[in-house]
């Protein structure tokens, strides 16, 4: 159960380099109780929804958004049924300068599962929930207005109801885009939310049966990176490939593949990142001067993956089950962060997460004291990152 926690938390390494040098563990304890503004954790306020593991959460510049989720309480690594109550629909803002909370006008539908985004104080959520829990309707795309607490249903996304669907902020609109093109070719959107429209972005130069397909913004360029289908003979994953798309010309590019095969594309102030994925090499990075690979520094001893990236203004993770604790590439340093999770005892896990801005809050999820003895949560935590 601890294994669990410590993969869920693995957006609370917000450590300078020169924290580096000290206990994570003991700076964890030590700031657990910190009041606001201050580094470490602190829990929030009582939020005003009723416990529920799976919430779909939001960072709005100061302001988090929580909405759906389920009252689903399972075992860790049990198979359980889903349970027979419908999705929660109902949600809260949580405003960081009044540290306080208030309720929200209903999302259009219940929903547990979303990619997410934000412009400009509104919240962009892709989900396939309309149809129930089982959430594989085809997806679409609802937006939350902070300022005027509105919904709106843009309707279904373009193209194929059975794919997911990943989404990238690219200035004042939304590039959403599918994570596999597996099951067949796959077009990309632009997403305009002033005129509510959506225009098709030329076919990348990638192959048309690829996944693991990741974007970043990296300046005025799109970078995208993809796993192609491994050899059927030796089973050997090939170097992930990539290509770039200026947004000035309008055109695709090829970017030489990557030194391995790799997962995860993560944006980071040195450039995109390409982490290894429990390979031979942490992974690499892009130089978006003369798009070529530079290899990560060497994993410390008893971890096999990179969970996060820590940059000067911003964080972005990638949330995994880690034994040893929560590794994060710090940009600045060009160095690892390995960071426990807050002090909450033993048994907790499944929590939601979101990131505002450098920080992290935690929502929700499920406590186990025995296999028999459960409860869904509605805590709420948030991890305060030093400034210097």
């Amino acid at each position: 159960m601890r294994t669990r926690l410590l993969g869920l938390l693995v957006a609370g390494a917000l450590l300078t380099a020169g924290a580096a040098a000290c206990s994570a563990d003991a700076d964890a304890d030590a700031d657990a109780g910190s009041p606001s503004g201050a580094q470490g954790w602190r829990e929030l306020p009582d939020p005003p929804l009723s416990p529920r593991t799976d919430a779909v959460l939001v960072g709005l510049d100061d302001a988090l958004l929580v909405v759906g989720g389920w009252e689903f309480l399972c075992p860790p690594n049990a198979d359980c049924a889903a349970p027979p109550t419908p999705l929660f629909a109902d949600g809260a803002v949580y405003d960081r300068t009044d540290d306080a909370w208030r309720t929200i006008t209903p999302a259009p539908f219940g929903l547990i599962r979303a990619t997410t985004a934000a412009i400009d104080g509104t919240a962009y959520l892709v989900t396939g929930c309309a149809s129930g829990p089982l959430c594989d309707a085809p997806p679409r795309l609802l937006a939350y207005d902070l300022a005027v607490d509105r919904w709106t249903d843009h309707g279904e996304v373009p193209g194929p109801a059975t794919h997911g669907r990943n989404l990238e902020v690219v200035g004042q609109r939304l590039l959403v885009y599918s994570g596999s093109e597996g099951l067949g070719e796959v077009g990309d959107y632009w997403f305009d939310p002033e005129n509510d429209t959506w225009t098709e972005l030329p076919d990348d130069p990638l192959t048309d049966d690829d996944y693991d397909r990741f974007v970043v913004l990296v300046d005025d360029q799109l970078v995208l990176a993809a796993s192609a289908v491994p050899d059927p003979d030796t089973f050997e994953a090939p170097a992930k490939r990539a290509a770039r798309f200026d947004l000035t010309r309008q055109e695709w590019f090829v970017v030489p593949d990557a030194p391995g095969g790799g997962y995860q594309l993560l944006p980071t102030d040195r450039g995109p990142l390409l982490n290894g994925h429990y390979r031979d090499s942490a992974g690499w990075l892009l130089d978006p001067e003369t798009w070529t690979w530079s290899e990560l520094p060497a994993l410390p001893e008893g971890h096999e993956d990179i969970d996060g990236v820590l940059d000067r203004d911003r964080a972005v993770y990638d949330l995994g089950h880690r034994p040893a604790g929560a590794l994060v590439y710090d940009s600045a340093a060009d160095a690892y962060l390995t960071v426990p999770p807050p002090s909450v005892g033993d048994g907790v896990y499944g929590w939601s997460s979101a990131i505002l801005g450098r920080d992290l809050v935690v929502f929700g999820g499920q406590r186990w004291t025995t296999v028999r003895d459960g409860e869904v949560l509605r805590d709420a935590f948030l991890w305060t990152a030093p400034t210097g």
